[in-house]
Order: C-alpha cells, then structure tokens, then sequence
C-alpha cells in the first residue's frame, strides 16, 4: 500500500499548488472564465514543481464524480446494460431515453471536468516544456500530461461530437494553451480533433514511462487508447496493429478467473492498464452508493447476462431479492463492504476486443478475429464462437463487449452508434431514438449562449 499512500500525499498536497496556480475556477464550462488563469510565472520552475501539479492532474480524475460515475452511468443508460435506480429522477431518465436537455446538470458537470483537467494539463505541458534541463523526467511528465489530455479529448468528442464523420465541423473546442482569458473559441472539426488526440498519442507513447502500476500513464496506456482511437477514426488496419502490439507485449495479461478483475480492485492487478485509485478507509467517492441508488442495472442486461458464466461476476442479488452492479456496487474490499470503488478506463480484455472487431473489418478474415474473441470466450468459460460468416462474427463481437464490458463505462452505447453508422445494424432496433441528432449529446447552454453563439450548438437541439 506505499503506492496508494505516496498518490494520496502527493495528491492532497498538490491540490493545494494547483490552486495557487489559479485565480478562479469556471463557472460555465470552456470559456467564459479561465479554469486555471495563470497568473505566476513562477509555479512551475524545475522538474519537483512539475512533479507535484502533474499528481493535481491525476487528482482531477477522482476529484468529484464525474469520472468514476457520472460519465460511464450515463452512458451505460445511454445504451443497454443501465437504467435508473429507485432514487433516479428526470435527469438520470433524460439519459436512458436518450433525450437530454442542453440545461442538464449531469451534461454541465461532466463537460466542465473534463475541460478542467485539459487546462490543468496544459499548465504541465506548458510550462514543463520550457524547464531547461537534461532530466529525463521532463518528456515523460509532458507525456503523461499529453495522455490525459488526449483521454479527456477524447470523451468530449465520442459525448458532443460527430466522432463518426470525419468531414463534420462539428467536433468539440480543443483547447492546446491554458486558459489565459475568457475569448469565446469556435469549435473544430472532427478531423483536427482526431489529429491533436493522435499527435498526443503519438508523444505519450513515444515518452511515457514503462508500466510499473495502473494508477500512471504508462507507454502501454498510450497504445492501449490509441488503438482504441484509430477504432472510432474508422483507420481499421492501424487499429488492429496497434491493439496486437499491446496484447503480444506482455506487459499485461488477462485475468483468471474474470471475477478476479472485480475481486482485486487495485492490487495486484494483471489486466488493468489504466484506472483510478482509491483508499477505502478515507476515500468517499460514493460510486457503491450511486450505483445502488441513481443507477441501476437495466433489465436487458440481466436478462443477457443470465446464461452467461460471467453472471455472478456482474449481478449480485441481495437477500431481499435486490439487483446489483457486483462490479462496483454490492461488492467488498478487504473483507469489508465498498465504500469506494475504482473505474477501469482500460484493461486488456477490452484491447482484445478491439483487435478482434477491427481486425475483421480491415481484411475480412475472420480467423485472427475469432481468435481474439476465443481468448476472451475461454477465460469466462463461455462456449467459443465457431462461425466464419463476416456478419455473424461481427455481431458476436458487440454483443461480447457487452457481457464483457456491461455496465463498467457505457462501452455499448457507442458500439451502437459506430456499428449503426458503419450499416451494420439499425439503432433503433436497440434504442428508440426520436431524431438522428440523438447520437451525440447537446451542449451545454451556458457554453453556446455566453459565446454569443460562437461555439455552435449540435444539431437537433
């Protein structure tokens, strides 16, 4: 537990000096007031100092809910395997029906967080970059700023933006500098958006450290994400290469059983890439508590999950005869009942899947793609697939990453929009949606209205 203990002294200690490297925080959500307006030239001025700020950056991903909950509940309600809990309301409705208001608390919340970790980044990327020194520590600070921001990036674009039309100009605003004013910033095109993400990609990989534990960016992380991004890019055969890299590395392998994933939460891993920490004893992060109450398993998923071998893994009943999420919510640490919990922002099964999916769609070929799938099928002691039909594979596959990845990060809601663009299937058939233009959610209001209608509203809303 020394790891756990350095990350939270760091962190609490760090929160504090990013803070001094600010004189307001938003209150809206890009631009209308700087997140982090730096002020003191000074803050970071050798290696420690960048050290110290990066752990703040880090800090943002569990700092609130909106990484660890907020963003993969709604988005698994967004597609099939969540629903509301006993204690969901409107909003958390608004997201299951796919019908979200541009004035939605959840949709302002998760779009300000990570907005905010993106300039906190770009405080680290920044001034890092202008330290003159030979350490090594330098590029791989950088690197592992670049990652975060490229993740962050990322999510904005999959949530707000047409990420499955490379000509749309409706990407989100990317943010490269800190925020030094409150200049209202159009937003960019799909295509500028993939090449930043990729650019930072590219660097993290290129200078990130090795992988020591799941807590840090590591070389492996990078590759991880970026053949997760190539996937959504629809760059199939680079994809697949990358994701094949990453399994045949070694550095990390599945776990078995599967329950094992859910039992170890952060120690010991051996499948988790990257993932946030938590202390169960001082840490409230009240993901249990949310995923027991606000949000629920839905009922498709349990129907799904129940000839399933990985069933007791995902779904506990309580003696009451109540559903739970055994992956985050029902579930125990060290012997006790979670107060805490972890997000799983990649393990290597979800990388197995990828190269399974964009190996097929790259060459036809359906025998290095069944096998990927095979190895995920064998560890959860599932029947293997057998069948060599390209449509018939390539529907395994997605419904594989929902028993898989069900109700972790809302994985499926975006396998439906990708394969319902791709015209592999009909969305609707999975989700009543009332406009096409519910692929992708609104923005927030504040962020179109105080820029006087410089960052544009998506379409339909």
């Amino acid at each position: 537990m020394m790891i756990m203990k350095r990350f939270y002294t760091n962190i609490y200690t760090v929160l504090a000096a990013a803070i001094l490297a600010s004189s307001c925080e938003v209150t809206d959500v890009t631009d209308v007031d700087p997140v982090y307006q730096v002020s003191e030239d000074k803050v970071i001025t050798n290696i420690d100092q960048a050290q110290t700020v990066l752990y703040g950056v880090y800090g943002s991903l569990t700092d609130g809910l909106d990484y660890i909950v907020y963003m993969p509940a709604m988005t698994s309600m967004m597609g099939t395997t969540m629903q509301p809990g006993t204690w969901g309301g409107t909003s958390e409705n608004a997201f299951y029906i796919n019908d979200v208001n541009p004035d939605d608390y959840y949709l302002e919340s998760m779009y300000s967080r990570m907005y905010f970790l993106i300039n906190n980044a770009n405080h680290v990327i920044s001034k890092t970059s202008a330290l003159h020194t030979d350490d090594p520590r330098k590029e791989e600070i950088i690197a592992e700023a670049r990652f975060l921001r490229a993740q962050s990036h990322f999510y904005l674009l999959r949530l707000w933006g047409e990420f499955f039309d490379p000509d749309s100009g409706y990407g989100i605003v990317l943010k490269e500098e800190p925020i030094s004013n409150a200049d209202p910033q159009p937003r960019a095109g799909v295509a500028e958006v993939y090449s930043l993400i990729l650019e930072d990609l590219d660097y993290a990989i290129a200078h990130a450290p090795a992988f020591t534990n799941t807590f840090y960016v590591s070389g492996i992380a990078a590759k991880a994400l970026k053949s997760k991004v190539l996937l959504y890019k629809k760059d199939y055969a680079a994809a697949a290469t990358l994701a094949e890299e990453v399994i045949s590395s070694g550095e990390r392998r599945l776990e078995d059983p599967y329950a094992d994933i859910f039992i170890k939460k952060i120690e010991n891993t051996e499948e988790v890439i990257f993932q946030t920490p938590f202390d169960n004893l001082n840490n409230r992060n009240n993901k249990a508590f949310m995923l027991r109450s606000y949000f629920g398993l839905s009922d498709e998923y349990v129907a799904l999950m129940e000839t399933d071998a990985r069933h007791d893994a995902a779904i506990a009943v309580t003696e009451t005869g109540s559903i739970r999420n055994n992956k985050f919510n029902g579930a125990t640490y060290g012997g006790e009942p979670l107060t805490a919990d972890t997000e799983y922002f990649i393990r290597l099964g979800e990388v197995y899947l990828i190269y399974a999916e964009a190996a097929l769609r790259a060459t036809k070929d359906p025998e290095a793609s069944r096998s990927a799938l095979n190895a995920i099928r064998e560890r959860s002691n599932n029947p293997l697939v057998t069948t060599g039909d390209y449509n018939e594979l390539l529907g395994a596959i997605r419904v594989e990453k929902i028993l898989e990845l069900g109700a972790e990060s809302g994985e499926e809601w975006f396998d439906l929009v990708r394969y319902h663009k791709e015209g592999d299937i009909d969305i609707d058939d999975y989700k009543e949606l009332s406009s096409e233009t519910r692929l992708i959610l609104p923005l927030p209001i504040q962020t179109v209205e105080l820029s006087e209608n410089i960052v544009k509203q998506n379409p339909g809303y």
